[in-house]
C-alpha cells in the first residue's frame, strides 16, 4: 500500500468512508509513521555521543551523520515494515535512495535493508 496521495484523492476517499493514514490528510505529503520516528544508533551506548551510523527519522526526513534526506514516498510493505524513498543532500552531492525499514516486535530495534547491506540500529531514549 502506498502512503502517497494527491490533494484531490484524499477528500474523495474520506467522503467515501475510507480510512486515511494519520498525517496524510493534513498535507498530502508522504509521512514516516510515528512508530518509526526517533533517534537510532548502532549501539545503545552511542545514544549520548552519536557516531557515523546515527539515524534520526522524523515525519518527513531522515538525518544521518553527513546527509539529510527529504521523504518523497513511504510504502507499507508488511507488518512493521516500510520502504522509504528520499532525496538526500550531503558532502556536496544529491541522490535518491529507497531503503526498507523494519521494526522489531517491541519497537526497540530498526533494521535497514537495501541492495548493498542490512544494518540494525537501536532506539535511543527521547530527550
Amino acid at each position: 500500500m502506498r502512503l502517497r496521495a494527491s490533494a484531490f484523492l484524499l477528500p474523495l476517499l474520506g467522503a467515501l468512508g475510507a480510512v486515511v493514514a494519520p498525517g496524510l490528510a493534513e498535507a498530502g505529503a508522504p509521512t514516516i509513521p510515528e512508530a518509526f520516528q526517533g533517534h537510532w544508533e548502532e549501539e545503545r551506548r552511542f545514544c549520548a555521543s552519536p557516531t557515523d551510523a546515527t539515524l534520526t527519522l522524523s515525519a518527513s526526513a531522515l538525518k544521518g551523520w553527513e546527509a539529510t534526506g527529504a521523504v518523497t514516498e513511504v510504502e507499507d510493505v508488511g507488518p512493521r515494515a516500510i520502504v522509504i524513498t528520499a532525496t538526500f543532500d550531503g558532502e556536496g552531492q544529491t541522490w535518491t535512495s529507497s531503503d526498507r525499514y523494519e521494526l522489531s516486535s517491541d519497537g526497540s530495534t530498526l533494521t535497514t535493508t537495501n541492495e548493498k547491506f542490512t544494518f540494525q540500529r537501536f532506539r535511543c531514549p527521547k530527550g
